[in-house]
């Protein structure tokens, strides 16, 4: 299957606010279901003294405590125990036991004079009203804090609010989980669905089959108790635990360990040497066995089996696999998938587990209705899964692997149909490309034109997930390509589906990722340890400009693909610096609010915008005159002067419109070509499978301030 902030931040962040009239309570986000904002404040000096009703347990303690402790690390006061106002939390109904589909999130908050009044109809209700006060609190220069009057009437649109992380290809550490996690509270993100098996690992300590981690983990795995550690510490944080195990396919790793599993012939690139054998009964003891022991490390009631892709000539030749079809009157490839997976299913219910699999397992629709689909590569999946009767949660449009913006994600609704995917004519052009094109271009990445889901089937809908899958993803990369964009969906998954306003969003968006910062999330400066590998002793000049670029979209950097398009073998380092750049710079997106104000009026911003653009100049030259002495830094070098030029264009829109006369035309066509020059790097990996295909930019980076430049050309260059 196809994942620095600088001083000038907080400037944005202020334009922002300003310019979308948004308020402390209009940048939460989620956005609640219902916010009402009242004249004042109540000062918060202190703790707040928590007075419990209804339904109070140890869960809840701790999480009062973290509510505490953030407080100060939201504040910065260090003082931060004196005695504050009173907080009275009320919850309605106990949910013991472990974390569940449908816990009771809805909760009431009202901030007056009188103190902070938080009601829940259960304790996960409690701990997103937590979530929601964390977000109020403000903070005022002379260090001050205080929450605004307001009063919030809140629960989720969808009960499934999710992020997939693969830890199969690139192994992420407890630690750098745990950041997820905490963060994933913060936005009211409820379900952690963990890859934890693929060709390239198998990530959990197994006692039964100790091989698995022994020789198919390459030494980085999770013990039994740090997984039993991480479940406990996500279910503290209404974070449930979803793990997926992929078979029969994806499980070369499997296979290295336990050989005798493999479809036969097992030659060197024989395809059953990475898919278990599905007429074996040795298969299915293990797998039993197996998932037996998994399930007994993850509580949750729902038990991911992967079932994605296994190819057409998975079984071909195997005379055991022959026999089977013959036996069982099986004629085709999925209805010997769909027979695996029934036996699976079979051992899965038998544990009490409910079955997920990625949408392949319906191919023959003959799979149990209690089985959920996951739909992935368009919602035409979601079209038909629902209306074969499965409850479905939705990744169609939701891949951050694939470096899209915030802003795209947040188009896509899990209600949706007919998005997310390829055109027929797109389809039928990228078969066109390459004969290993052809094979992976199948029909079901194709988006059929689809009437709206039913209600009846809107009601199977459990809500959205966003995956990312980390080919191009290592440890120290998960914090900044999965944030902010994913609290971003956390929006789309829980607000109303009338939230769609973007420019509001990202307005909002900068404010959380900050938030997030002082919680925790350690992007910036992972971000600045990988800057420090290609520019060590001053980091200073390529942070500047990482901000203002991304990596190329839809896997376009990844090497390894056009490597064996041709025939070749590639090893992709994570190390350069399209992998240190922001996929979504809010940086470059302050710029290009701030360009728009101030040619629609506010001249009062030129200042600001100026020193902008000279900044940008004066850094290129600080890059080149770096690059002499150091090479690592010298593939990003076009990208900044072509930055540089960008800058100097837009000071002479600039000069024009102070002056309030007209842009001299070559001046505005020469900026005119600059930007297209710039688009079209990025418009060349903007369609998936093409991305490969395209005119390559330098170091693989793509200019994000093309927006806010454009407005201050053709600003100017206009009569």
């Amino acid at each position: 299957m196809l994942r620095r902030f600088t001083a000038v931040l907080v400037l944005t962040i202020a334009v922002a606010l300003a310019a979308s009239g948004a308020s402390a309570a209009v940048a939460l986000m989620p956005r609640p279901q219902s916010v009402t904002e009242q004249a004042g404040a109540l000062a918060i000096p202190g703790r707040l003294a928590i007075v419990w009703t209804g339904c109070h347990e140890l869960r809840l303690d701790r999480a009062a405590e973290r509510f505490q402790r953030d407080l100060g690390r939201l504040t910065g006061i260090e003082t931060f125990a004196a005695a504050g106002p009173r907080l009275d939390i009320a919850c309605r109904a106990a949910e013991p036991g472990a974390l569940a589909l449908g816990a009771r999130e809805a909760y009431r908050l009202q901030v007056d004079e009188r103190g902070v009044r938080l009601e829940a109809d259960g304790p996960i209700g409690v701990l997103r009203g937590l979530a929601t006060l964390r977000q109020l609190l403000e903070t005022a220069p002379d260090g001050s804090a205080a929450l605004p009057f307001v009063e919030i009437d809140d629960k989720p649109r969808f009960a499934w609010r999710g992020v997939m992380i693969d830890t199969a290809r690139h192994f992420m550490t407890v630690g750098t989980l745990k950041r997820q996690i905490d963060a994933m509270e913060q936005v009211k993100l409820n379900v952690l669905h963990l890859h934890l098996s693929d060709n390239e690992a198998f990530r959990v300590e197994s006692r039964r089959y100790p091989r698995l981690h022994g020789i198919a983990a390459q030494g980085q795995f999770y013990t039994q108790a740090q997984i039993r550690h991480l479940v406990a510490y996500a279910a503290d944080r209404g974070v449930r635990v979803v793990p997926e195990f992929d078979v029969p396919g994806h499980t070369r790793a499997i296979i290295l360990a336990y050989p005798q599993l493999a479809s036969h012939p097992v030659g060197p690139g024989a395809a059953g040497a990475q898919v278990l054998n599905p007429a074996s009964e040795e298969t299915y003891r293990f797998v039993t066995r197996l998932f037996d022991e998994m399930a007994g490390l993850f509580p949750d009631d729902y038990f991911h089996i992967g079932g994605d892709e296994v190819g057409d000539d998975a079984w071909a030749g195997d005379p055991a696999v022959e026999a089977l079809k013959a036996a069982r009157g099986l004629k085709t490839k999925a209805e010997v998938e769909a027979h695996f997976h029934r036996r699976i299913h079979q051992a899965l219910t038998r544990r009490g587990k409910i079955v997920v699999g990625w949408e392949e397992v319906i191919d023959t629709g003959t799979l149990p209705r209690d089985v959920v689909v996951q739909a992935w590569r368009t919602s035409n999946a979601t079209a038909r899964a629902t209306a074969q009767g499965h409850r479905t949660i939705v990744s169609a449009g939701y891949y951050l692997d694939l470096l899209n913006t915030a802003a795209f994600h947040y188009g896509f609704d899990p209600l949706d149909t007919s998005t997310a995917g390829m055109s027929p004519a797109d389809a039928e052009a990228a078969r066109k490309l390459h004969p290993l094109v052809a094979h992976f271009v199948t029909d079901g990445i194709v988006v059929r034109p689809a009437p709206p889901l039913s209600p009846a089937q809107e009601a199977l809908v459990l809500g959205g997930e966003a995956p990312i899958w980390a080919e191009l993803v290592s440890d120290e990369m998960l914090d900044s390509r999965l944030w902010p964009r994913a609290a971003a969906l956390a929006e789309r998954f829980w607000s109303p589906r009338d939230v769609r306003d973007v420019d509001d969003m990202y307005a909002r968006l900068a404010v959380q990722q900050d938030r997030l910062r002082r919680l925790g999330l350690n992007d910036r400066e992972l971000r600045a340890r990988m800057a420090s590998r290609l520019a060590p002793g001053d980091t200073g000049p390529l942070l500047a400009f990482l901000d203002l670029v991304g990596p190329v979209r839809n896997m376009a950097h990844d090497k390894r693909v056009p490597a064996a398009l041709r025939g070749e073998k590639a090893v992709q380092h994570l190390t350069a610096a399209a992998d240190a750049a922001p996929v979504d710079s809010l940086v470059a997106r302050g710029f290009a609010a701030r360009a728009r104000r101030l040619v629609a009026g506010d001249r009062g911003l030129a200042p600001q915008v100026r020193a902008e653009l000279q900044a940008w100049i004066v850094n290129d030259a600080r890059l080149q005159a770096q690059a002499a002495a150091n090479p690592s830094i010298r593939e990003v070098l076009p990208v900044s002067a072509e930055i540089a030029g960008l800058a100097t264009a837009g000071l002479a829109a600039l000069d024009a419109l102070e002056a309030g006369k007209p842009l001299a035309a070559d001046a505005a066509e020469r900026g005119r070509s600059a930007i297209a020059r710039a688009e079209a790097s990025e418009a060349a990996s903007a369609r998936p499978i093409f991305a490969f295909f395209g005119k390559r930019p330098p170091g693989d980076l793509i200019i994000t301030v093309t927006p806010g430049l454009r407005a201050l050309i053709e600003a100017a260059a206009s009569p």
